[in-house]
């Protein structure tokens, strides 16, 4: 025997769902009443334990030989059910791991249970039988009858003060008989998933993980019940007499109603869509009495997080200690642990200057001094919650976490230098990101103090960003862009969330292109953007976007049409221009030898042709590549272009038509020929598999009217020269600029929001990166950005800036998309930055440097929102159904980043395994200690890097307390 599947029906008074499975078995009326299992993936054998039939002794045996796999989906719960009834009714083969002075209660030793709903959720599947059967298109799919069933035999019948009663099963052979093969079906359907999942192995690490986990659950965490009670019954005082002062203000017959008191502040001319807790903040900032004091009271009573005194007494097990408050790999996607019902993650912090004073009235259940000394009980009891969570006596609590995990995390990852010698100076990371972001000293509570509260936000909210100007309707100016107009990011046309101002500041100008120092833009030889100000320092020239391969094409409504050249061949070859439209093009006495300017950056050709034009739109963008430029992979077949009609300007002359057609043949296939001399590879490789062949056009109205390449100056033409001398062109659009620039040194700015996957969009011809990424705000404010006061436009320039101060971060969040794009689209691995993408079965792992995976289902490219390429992947979404969701680069960073701290929190629990954890809380570990362990020996401990990560620089900091609190 060396592997036994198993799935158990149990009954007990208590609801499952709210006390868990610790405090469920510990009733005195719990039983198991069905037990099913199968040896080495045999048939599958039930035992009804409710008429009298008794567990096998190999298999009683088999529970404490380690050697001997145990597996069932959630064996949390067999586990401890089964610890529970051989305990009672097979006491000689029940085996208690625990000591006379640690605490992990009267189970069996978890080593060589196996869960295979944890193997699901390390491959990032759901985390119930039914839905990973239905994600794995399983043949034996869990029953729908299980429910009723379940209702009928397991819940009681009776549930008054006098003793519970639950139906018979012998009285009801029907059902019994469908309830065991409801049984026997799960355990059918645990094999075949395990049967799917064979072929990716859960580490043998990462078991190593569950056990300790295991042992957490199982030792509970001691719950201080005089507290928890005494704040239940001050909070029900509260609440009523709350209650019935809002009835007095109010009128209302039920003050808890948001029907009702909507429509009462509607009457007092106060309107909301909503009684959440932002609108009533934002409500009672402007209200005026009795509405002030109707909205306050609403804050007081709208307190949920008190509900979690009466989790704890539900959880309580007989020894007063609260056991399974924590899901091993909850987090699928990162593995991070997650919490259940009384959520250590989700507690209320506390700021009660006497806390210990504070917490002795509540637990004393003194109301009446607690209701003159407070305002606000609520908030009091709120804040009291950690308190409740004592150890045992005799002993202490020494409460120690990792100092700014994450961010050490990334910066080691991404190899931010400056980053990695602040930590290791010990420096506050808020205070020099603060320092590195505006260039000023700062120090918390000293010298630019107030800078280190947005240094925090930046560094909080680590994300990608995004901003945008050529435009499917023509060349529009920034300012008058709407999102009705797609912009061009040097591939397709993307959609975008719109234009932002973003203040007065100084710019500068080069190569026609005019913007802050601190914008990014592309430039030759490199495949990432780089700061403004540098390019222009380094004499680095900017890319242009131009179709260096094939003809612009004409057409209507986006249907294929003739080329450029061959619509423009009437006009080379005629004797005269009858029937054409008014199209800016120079006057008579401006179109001959160095005074056709118009136009001149729009056809950056190879030839000496020059198109016709009106200067006020030269240089806004260009269809054409250059010599210089060399990032073919910003163009491949079916990228087309649009660009605006302009109603204004004169006809050509008709002898510089006819010299034109002298020079250049009847046709214009030599220009043709000079303007598309070559075609190259395109670099990216995803690009080739879901480009599309063909041509894929964009209506182009007709604003080059002629190709006249004797009218044309060298000098202002010819891409050879570096230095770009346009001394010879009086009026070239170039000069104008450089010369404006000169006097004006300022300038309103503004920016598009969301420019497609690739964040960028074509302004001046120039081909230039977001500045700000439109997510951030929102996750910015999610971070506590609004809670400091901090407005939309003080967000996006702290993004900017923090970005500006972590260029190898951003290099990380590219990096990585590239990679695990390249790894779908051509099914294979790839590796950036020590972390590896491969491409297995229709999944896409991401393996970390501890050799832990992450995983991301059915990944495939797709078009996003704003019509680049998208990689996305199935999972289970915000709405807890399984879907599609969409990812991209700093998202898979951000996992990333979360499952290597999740990795050096493991770690360290595993060189403290010795001690008594009772939790972990984030990046935090919970330690019941006794007086001679002390905190620098478990900080030091902590702080211990693992093989795997080399150069990281890791902190821990803790403390010790007689009961949990917050530093």
């Amino acid at each position: 025997m060396k592997l036994i599947v198993i799935d158990i029906e149990t009954k007990s008074d208590k609801d499952i769902m709210k006390s868990g499975v610790y405090a469920y078995a510990d009733s005195p009326y719990f039983d198991i009443l069905l037990f099913s299992y199968s040896v080495d993936t045999g048939a599958v054998q039930v035992i009804d334990l409710a008429n009298g039939e008794k567990i096998p002794d190999e298999i009683l045996k088999a529970f404490t030989d380690e050697n001997i796999i145990k597996q069932a989906f959630n064996v949390n719960f067999e586990r401890v059910c089964l610890s529970a009834y051989v305990q009672r009714n097979y006491p000689q083969y029940f085996k208690d791991y625990g000591s006379d002075e640690d605490t992990v209660g009267n189970y069996f030793n978890p080593v060589s249970w196996h869960c295979t709903m944890i193997h699901s959720r390390y491959l990032s599947l759901p985390s119930s039988l039914a839905e990973v059967g239905r994600v794995l298109k399983i043949q034996e799919q869990k029953m729908t009858e299980g429910k009723s069933l379940i209702k009928f035999f397991c819940v009681p019948s009776k549930t008054d003060d006098s003793e519970p009663e639950f139906h018979n099963p012998v009285l009801y052979p029907d059902k019994l008989e469908t309830f065991k093969a409801y049984n026997k079906r799960d355990v059918e359907a645990e094999m075949e998933i395990d049967r799917k999942l064979a072929k990716y192995p859960v580490p043998d690490f990462v078991w190593e993980e569950f056990y300790i986990d295991q042992k957490i659950n199982d030792r509970g965490i001691r719950i201080d019940l005089q507290l928890a009670q005494n704040a239940i019954a001050l909070d029900e005082h509260i609440k009523a007499e709350l209650s019935a002062e809002m009835c007095r203000l109010t009128g209302v017959e039920n003050p808890n109603s948001v029907y009702q008191l909507l429509k009462w502040l509607e009457e007092q001319g106060y309107s909301s869509a909503s009684l959440g807790k932002e609108e009533v903040a934002e409500l009672i900032k402007t209200a005026e009495e009795p509405v002030r004091s109707v909205l306050s009271l609403r804050q007081q009573l709208a307190k949920s997080s008190v509900k979690k005194y009466t989790a704890m007494t539900n959880m309580v097990c007989s020894d007063d200690r609260a056991r399974g408050t924590f899901s091993f790999y909850g987090a699928s996607r990162t593995g991070r642990f997650s919490g259940r019902n009384i959520q250590l993650q989700n507690l209320p912090q506390n700021h009660i200057p006497d806390l210990a004073g504070t917490r002795e009235i509540i637990r004393n259940g003194d109301f009446e001094l607690a209701e003159m000394l407070f305002d606000n009980i609520p908030d009091i009891l709120s804040q009291l919650i950690r308190t409740a969570l004592i150890p045992k006596d005799g002993y202490k609590f020494i409460v120690a976490d990792f100092n700014s995990i994450e961010a050490r995390t990334l910066a080691w990852l991404a190899g931010e230098t400056w980053r990695m010698q602040a930590f290791a100076r010990g420096d506050d990371i808020y205070c020099a990101s603060a320092s590195k972001m505006f260039g000023v000293p700062v120090v918390k509570h000293g010298i630019n103090g107030h800078l280190r509260q947005k240094g925090k936000v930046a560094e909080l909210a680590c994300i990608a960003e995004g901003q945008l100007v050529l435009t499917n309707h023509g060349l529009i100016p920034i300012e008058k862009v709407t999102i009705n107009d797609k912009v061009w990011d040097g591939e397709s046309w993307v959609e975008h969330d719109g234009v932002i101002y973003k203040g007065e500041r100084e710019i500068i100008t080069y190569e026609g292109l005019t913007a802050t120092p601190d914008h990014l833009v592309w430039v030759e030889g490199k495949s990432r953007p780089v700061q403004f100000g540098i390019a222009a320092a380094s004499g680095s020239h900017l890319i242009q976007t131009g179709n260096g391969r094939q003809a612009v094409r004409l057409g209507e409504d986006y249907q294929s049409g003739e080329t450029l050249e061959q619509g423009m061949e009437s006009l080379l070859c005629a004797d005269k221009m009858c029937g054409m439209q008014f199209c800016p093009v120079d006057t008579a006495d401006k179109s001959h030898f160095q005074k056709i300017k118009g136009l001149s950056a729009l056809f950056q050709a190879e030839t000496d042709s020059v198109m016709a034009g009106q200067e006020t739109d030269s240089s806004k963008t260009a269809v054409r590549k250059s010599e210089r430029c060399r990032l073919s992979q910003l163009w491949c077949e079916g990228d087309s272009i649009q660009v605006l009609e302009c109603h204004s300007g004169w006809a050509v002359p008709y002898p510089d038509l006819r010299t034109a057609g002298k020079s250049n043949g009847d046709r214009p296939y030599k220009q043709q020929r000079r303007l598309c001399p070559w075609k190259s590879s395109l670099c990216d490789p995803f690009r080739k598999r879901f480009q599309p062949q063909g041509y894929s056009i964009v209506k182009v109205r007709a604003e080059i009217l002629a190709v006249l390449s004797e009218c044309c100056c060298p000098q202002t033409f010819c891409r050879n020269d570096t230095g770009r001398d346009y001394s010879g062109c009086r009026k070239s659009s170039c000069r104008k600029t450089e010369e404006l620039a000169a006097d004006i040194r300022k300038a309103r700015l503004y920016d598009i929001r969301n420019a497609g996957r690739h964040h960028r969009f074509t302004v001046s011809g120039k081909l230039v990166h977001n500045c700000g990424y439109g997510g951030s705000i929102g996750a910015m404010k999610a971070m506590g950005g609004s809670a400091m006061g901090l407005s939309d436009s003080e967000l996006k320039k702290i993004v900017t800036d923090w970005r500006v101060a972590s260029p190898n971060i951003v290099k990380l969040w590219y990096a990585v998309d590239d990679a695990a794009m390249t790894a779908v689209v051509q099914k294979t691995t790839t590796q950036t930055h020590g972390i590896k993408f491969i491409y297995q079965n229709g999944i896409l792992f991401v393996e970390l440097p501890s050799k832990r995976r992450l995983a991301y289902i059915r990944p495939q490219i797709d078009v996003n929102r704003f019509g680049g390429d998208s990689l996305t992947y199935e999972g289970v979404g915000t709405t807890k159904k399984w879907e599609r969701l969409e990812t991209y680069g700093s998202k898979i960073v951000e996992n990333i980043v979360q499952g290597i701290a999740r990795d050096l929190l493991c770690h360290s629990m595993k060189t403290l395994s010795h001690c008594f954890m009772v939790a972990t809380v984030h990046d935090e570990i919970i330690i019941e200690a006794n007086k001679y362990m002390s905190v620098e020996t478990v900080c030091k401990q902590m702080a211990e890097i693992p093989d795997w990560a080399e150069g990281l620089i890791l902190r821990a900091d803790g403390f010790e307390c007689a009961f949990y609190q917050k530093d």
